[in-house]
């Protein structure tokens, strides 16, 4: 058994530094020590309770420790495990699929009907604290993490353990824009820079896309994804972008247009992005609507006549994590732009209570 300081989430608002033990990995299972973290809007969402299944198993079935996007080295293997060793520095691939599934058959394990995750990243957050007081598989905001061999990831030669945790996030990304079909010959809008957005922008020009323009309000995000390599900016504060666009396309519209702007942002931004859009083009909503403005006005006769595309993605499968390694060992891009700020584990909270405001962009955990 393994000794562990982790960050247990007793309630809403509720997040107490401890020592735990973790039991012993089980065949297919592996220890790793967690290097790096990085705070995800899951994490906060969660914190807050602002999902409704949050409060229920903290009560009846124990404290959970919250966490996906981190690095570290194995220290610890199960008798059965063959794709890493003891020593190997890897990242994490968060998902718990049950490998039994139709999805899972196709290796869709993204879309597995049967999925938990890492730190309540995926599937129904009960299942996951009860996964943890279970078999101990919790989350990433812990010195050490115990996980099944399918959720670790080996980091590129040289590649930092900061750069390692950003893994999920940007693979989430690589899904989306290759999902899009982002290619060379493609005008590319991103709508709201959050990290995600900015991530967006590495991954469109990582794929060739011919120009990239940001929309924000701003201003230190636009300047910022102007560094990661959008071409133009817009404040949408200040200039209408559906215009700009129109503009700059000759009236055509953009071919690839990605709303990244969740929360009660997402729907006015999406209706947006379909009147910057070509006819043929890809609108693709990438981040969750707020349940109570998720509804759409724009006519259906407007997407069908002009043969849009609306789509959406989720998660990420092997071979989008295996791209994000890539796009992270490559240098086209400084990933302190986006995480831009770290605390020590002692500090969560303080990350919990100050993230997405102000200048900071992912915050990430330093676990010593």
């Amino acid at each position: 058994m393994v000794k562990a300081k982790a960050a247990l989430l007793y309630a809403p608002k509720d997040i107490r530094v401890e020592e735990i033990t973790l039991p012993d990995p089980g065949e297919k299972d592996v220890v790793v020590r967690i290097r790096k973290a990085t705070l995800c809007p899951t994490d906060i969402k969660k914190y807050n309770a602002l999902k409704p299944d949050v409060e229920e198993p903290l009560k009846t079935v124990g404290p959970y420790i919250l966490g996906h996007e981190a690095a570290g080295e194995i220290i610890e293997v199960g008798s059965g495990v063959t794709s890493v060793k003891v020593g190997d520095r890897v990242a994490v691939q968060p998902m718990i699929a049950c490998g039994e599934c139709a999805y899972c058959k196709q290796g869709k394990i993204n879309m597995c009907l049967n999925l938990t995750g890492i730190g309540g990243s995926a599937g129904g957050f009960g299942d996951c604290v009860k996964l943890y007081h279970e078999e101990g598989v919790g989350g990433c905001f812990a010195t050490h993490l115990k996980a099944p061999e399918s959720c670790v990831m080996k980091l590129p030669e040289g590649l930092s353990m900061e750069a390692g945790s950003l893994l999920e996030p940007l693979a989430d990304v690589v899904h989306s824009v290759d999902a899009a079909g982002v290619c060379p010959e493609d005008d590319v809008v991103i709508i709201g820079l959050g990290p995600m957005g900015l991530f967006h922008v590495v991954a469109a020009k990582y794929n060739g896309a011919r120009s990239i323009t940001c929309v924000d309000i701003d201003e230190s995000r636009l300047e910022t994804a102007k560094k990661l390599g959008a071409t133009e900016t817009v404040n949408s504060a200040k200039e209408d972008p559906v215009a700009f666009i129109r503009q700059q396309t000759d009236g055509l519209g953009a071919g690839k247009v990605f709303v990244t702007s969740g929360g009660r942002a997402q729907a006015p931004c999406a209706e947006q992005a379909l009147k910057m859009v070509r006819k043929k083009g890809t609108v693709a909503l990438f981040a969750s609507a707020d349940v109570r403005a998720d509804e759409l006005t724009i006519s259906l006769n407007f997407i069908h006549y002009n043969m849009i595309n609306l789509t959406g993605t989720v998660g990420f499968g092997r071979e989008h994590g295996e791209k994000a390694l890539e796009i992270l060992a490559s240098g086209i891009f400084d990933p302190a732009l986006i995480r831009n700020r770290e605390l020590p584990l002692e500090e969560i909270v303080t990350g919990m209570e100050s993230y997405g405001k102000g200048t900071d962009l992912k915050i990430g955990l330093d676990m010593g």
